[in-house]
């Protein structure tokens, strides 16, 4: 096993243990690679503090709740069908960052600070490429036969003039979230002692009420 190959299995392992439930979720054959703590604004759900965990077949928004009652998040996209992925970055006083993901005819935006979003951004594109990269090489096999594949997605950066989240009604919104996220993940450490249970809705809390605060001040 090569030493990148071990760092690939040691990051799913980790992240399994992180995410308790994540694996009955999950197709054959995928494995988590990254997980970021985002804003994640559906058609379907709305907007939901959760975890974006990035696999090698889709990029799922995902927290689990155990306790008191359980409670799961899951909506997933699936890479091969994604067609566009637009980075916006606000142009004054830069917070949060915003992906807009194109499915179809969904439309996913995540919103995380600067790095976040830029990670994610990064970390879609290289697997893009090397999936590109993988099926210029089958077909160099296959005697320049090109299967059938869906067209790789495009990707773009675009200045952002100003997002629904620098509203009063948008920061209270945020605050809110995430002060009732954290109040669960405190509650649910200390019922269950469980960090791997009480972690992920504490971290996404946590993201929601300082995003909140900064904006805030920065009006």
């Amino acid at each position: 096993m090569t030493a990148h190959s071990a760092s690939n299995a040691q990051t799913v392992r980790r992240l399994l243990r992180r995410f308790r439930g994540l694996q009955a979720h999950l197709l054959p054959d995928e494995e988590p690679l990254a997980s970021h703590p985002v804003i994640w604004n559906s058609q379907q759900h709305g907007r939901v503090a959760c975890d974006a965990i990035l696999t090698n077949r889709r990029l799922l928004g995902y927290y689990q709740i155990r306790f008191p009652r359980p409670r799961l998040f899951l909506e997933a996209i699936p890479l091969e069908a994604i067609t566009s992925i637009t980075l916006r970055s606000p142009q004054s006083k830069p917070l949060l960052h915003e992906l807009l993901i194109i499915s179809g005819q969904r439309r996913v935006l995540l919103r995380a600070p600067r790095r976040v979003i830029e990670n994610l951004y990064d970390a879609l594109q290289r697997l893009s490429e090397s999936e590109r990269a993988s099926q210029t090489t089958e077909s160099a096999q296959t005697d320049g036969e090109e299967p059938d594949r869906a067209l790789p997605p495009r990707f773009a950066r675009q200045p952002l003039a100003s997002s629904a989240e620098h509203s009063p009604a948008g920061i209270a919104v945020i605050f809110a979230c995430g002060l009732i996220l954290e109040i669960i993940a405190v509650f649910l450490w200390q019922t269950t002692g469980s960090l791997a249970t009480s972690l992920p809705p504490f971290g996404a809390g946590l993201l929601a009420v300082v995003t909140a605060v900064l904006v805030y001040r920065q009006r």
